[in-house]
């Protein structure tokens, strides 16, 4: 089931951010904090975050947000499924739940940034095979040798 992320949610999905071995130890310091942000302010601010949950266990999640000074445009955060249930839909469920709360925003177009190292090849296959166009590369974004893949997708406004 999809719900909202609570604060007792914080912990769980740091642990399972950490565990997937696609992120840094800075990004996961700042998703703590990111976390922190959004239970103090930004959730009131229209931040939006869902966590898959599975018998009470968190088995992915996903944070996005209205991109400031523009026109119905939102950016994907993070999302992240427990290393034992992907490949079994949890992430592309969780994509398909952001894109329609987007729409029912109001958003029309939805943005995600990636790296552009081989390690991340299955991540950009994904946005790919959910429908996503590959939008622009800032090579070295990150760091020397890890740029930035940004891909975007219009999204049809709600029905009804």
């Amino acid at each position: 089931m999809i719900r909202p992320v609570t604060p007792d949610d914080t912990d769980p999905i740091v642990a399972l951010t950490a565990a997937t071995g696609f992120f840094k130890p800075l990004e996961i310091d700042a998703l703590r904090e990111v976390l922190d942000d959004y239970h103090a302010a930004n959730r009131d601010e229209g931040h939006r975050a869902f966590a898959w949950d599975e018998g009470g266990r968190v088995l992915g999640y996903a944070y996005h947000a209205p991109t400031p000074m523009t026109d119905r445009s939102w950016h994907l955060y993070w999302i992240a499924v427990d290393s034992s249930s992907q490949g079994h839909g949890v992430g592309r469920k969780l994509l398909a739940f952001v894109e329609d709360d987007i729409r029912e925003h109001g958003g029309r177009l939805l943005i995600v940034e990636t790296s552009t190292t081989p390690h991340y090849e299955p991540t950009r296959r994904f946005y790919l095979k959910n429908g996503y166009t590959p939008a622009a590369e800032v090579a070295d974004f990150y760091a020397d040798g890890d740029g930035m893949a940004v891909f975007t997708k219009r999204l049809a406004p709600a029905v009804g």
